[in-house]
């Protein structure tokens, strides 16, 4: 059986027997030191300085004389320390050193959103020696490849010495919010980076034995 307890908010927060259970038989004289109050026995009964006409029976209920309210641990938090329902039992239930039961109903947590990676061009080899020599044996003139070089519109990656074609935007940053990625397993073709917002920023071009290079609009 699960108990419900409307709140103000119209939600229903659900508990088990087993937790109003635990809830309403906590210790009322442990409860009400832990809250501060002073005690003091009265033959069967407890009572507190702060309020004498208070009566605690059995160590489980409660009756206060001048208002004639009584109850048990839930109502005693809800009456004097301004507890609402669901906040008073989950209090009692923390007191009591207990975990709320496996089988309430819980609203599933959006999935944590992924952290998209940073964009960052390959490292540049030390020389150029090998893309120069590619390009030019694809019959590319050597001004052209140098005024690729010159504007760092084109390099040698370190790695995997593949021909890096640069992009820029129009305000003159090449790649930046671009992805990087590895070259292809058969080592052909261009390839867009990981990081990137559409095509043609920035490409690799890898070095085939065979193959033809070719200027395509998105290295513009």
């Amino acid at each position: 059986m699960i108990t419900r307890q409307k709140t103000d908010r119209e939600d229903f927060w659900k508990f088990t027997d087993k937790e109003m259970e635990i809830a309403k038989d906590t210790d009322l004289p442990d409860l009400l030191e832990h809250l501060g109050y002073q005690l003091k026995r009265i033959g069967r009964y407890y009572t507190t300085r702060e309020m004498d006409s208070i009566r605690i029976k059995n160590r489980r209920t409660w009756k206060r004389y001048s208002s004639g309210k009584g109850g048990d641990a839930i109502t005693f938090l809800q009456e004097f320390e301004g507890k609402g329902f669901r906040e008073a039992v989950e209090y009692l239930l923390d007191f009591n050193g207990q975990t709320r039961d496996s089988s309430r109903v819980n609203r599933p947590r959006p999935p944590p959103e992924e952290e998209k990676p940073e964009f960052a061009l390959p490292p540049a080899n030390g020389d150029n020696r090998r893309v120069f020599a590619y390009l030019h044996k694809r019959g590319i003139a050597p001004q052209v490849i140098r005024a690729f070089l010159n504007t760092g519109l084109l390099y040698e990656d370190e790695k995997y010495h593949n021909c890096v074609f640069v992009g820029r935007d129009n305000t003159g940053q090449g790649g930046r919010h671009r992805r990087r990625n590895e070259r292809t397993g058969n080592g052909r073709g261009t390839q867009g980076m990981e990081g990137s917002q559409g095509m043609g920023k920035a490409m690799l071009l890898s070095l085939p034995s065979t193959s033809r290079l070719k200027l395509t609009p998105s290295l513009s």
